[in-house]
């Protein structure tokens, strides 16, 4: 799993479907999401945003919006916890909550929930 410790709250993707991470300064197509946008606004700073690219829906690629640092981390199957209903209905690009090894927690993303700003155009 390819973790992102955002400042606001530590999250992840499967990292089979991340295809690249790049710096978003070098970013040139639509706005990356931001997954975390119901939460306040991205941290602004250096080198601690990234772009992630991922496989979305319909196996587009997606760009996710990485403030903070990465890790590329195993995690066990058992330690993914599946979120209270009322989350789950709210908060549909988020999938799942991963127990990690120091008991943090942090919430998978499931890439193909996620809508980016060229979905609303591409009807």
């Amino acid at each position: 799993m390819v973790h992102v410790h955002d400042p606001r709250v530590r999250w992840g993707v499967p990292a089979a479907q991340v295809i690249r991470i790049i710096p978003a300064a070098e970013w040139q197509a639509a706005p990356a999401v931001d997954v975390l946008a119901t939460l306040g606004p991205a941290p602004s700073g250096g080198g601690q945003r990234r772009v992630m690219i991922v496989n979305g829906a319909g196996d587009r690629e997606t760009a996710l919006l990485a403030s903070g640092t990465i890790k590329v981390e195993d995690v066990d199957p058992t330690t993914i916890l599946p979120l209270p209903d009322m989350l789950a209905e709210s908060i549909t690009e988020v999938s799942a909550i991963v127990v990690a090894h120091d008991a943090s927690l942090s919430l998978l993303v499931n890439p193909s929930a996620v809508t980016s700003p060229d979905d609303s155009r591409a009807s």
